[in-house]
């Protein structure tokens, strides 16, 4: 695979011609513009040979934090063209709350995206379950408690996946996801009795 950042629509048809048939692209679009007519480009790359959507959700100041309607509107333009994605930045915890968003003493606080927040809500769009107006709050849920998880399924707030569903989604949907910690993720994952 291989990661490349776009600011238009054209910026695909430039650069896929310069990537080896062999890799994946994953074109990160940017977090203040509409991406739906991105998103629709790198649609039309998949029946070339593959491509796929990447979007950053956090960074090391408040500002590079993107609005949940902003992760919203791109999870229901990948599941509307059937492109797959991948999260990076700011996935460090599960569930949505306000954490120091560099490793330094004095770093800035901001409001950082859970990664089961990000993963529940593509899963359940992916599999028409969740309108935009509900993503958005699941987006911003901050309750470990509304997240159950059982041998057979996965749920938040009473709207469950099976975990056929949600295997599906991340096999074809939601492919991964990035930190710069491995083992933030794990620790809190242990601390909420999920691993």
């Amino acid at each position: 695979a291989i990661e490349v950042k776009i600011s238009s629509s054209s910026d695909i048809d430039e650069l896929i011609e310069e990537i080896p048939e062999d890799l994946l692209p994953f074109f990160e679009v940017p977090n203040d513009v509409d991406v739906r007519g991105m998103i629709a480009a790198i649609a039309g790359e998949n029946s070339q040979g593959g491509a796929a959507a990447k979007i950053r959700c956090g960074g090391v100041t408040p500002d590079a934090i993107p609005a949940s309607d902003t992760i919203a509107a791109f999870l229901h333009a990948c599941s509307l063209g059937g492109v797959m994605f991948k999260a990076t930045a700011g996935l460090h915890h599960p569930v949505r709350a306000e954490y120091p968003l560099s490793y330094e003493d004095d770093a800035p606080r901001g409001v950082m995206h859970g990664f089961l927040n990000v993963f529940m809500a593509a899963a359940l769009v992916r599999s028409s379950q969740i309108s935009m107006d509900d993503t958005i709050t699941l987006l911003e849920e901050t309750d470990a408690s509304a997240f159950t998880f059982t041998k057979d399924s996965a749920s938040w707030r009473g709207r469950d996946l099976s975990l056929v569903q949600f295997a599906k989604a991340r096999e074809t949907f939601c492919l991964s996801y990035g930190s710069c910690s491995f083992e933030e993720p794990v620790d809190d994952l242990r601390s909420l009795g999920l691993l």
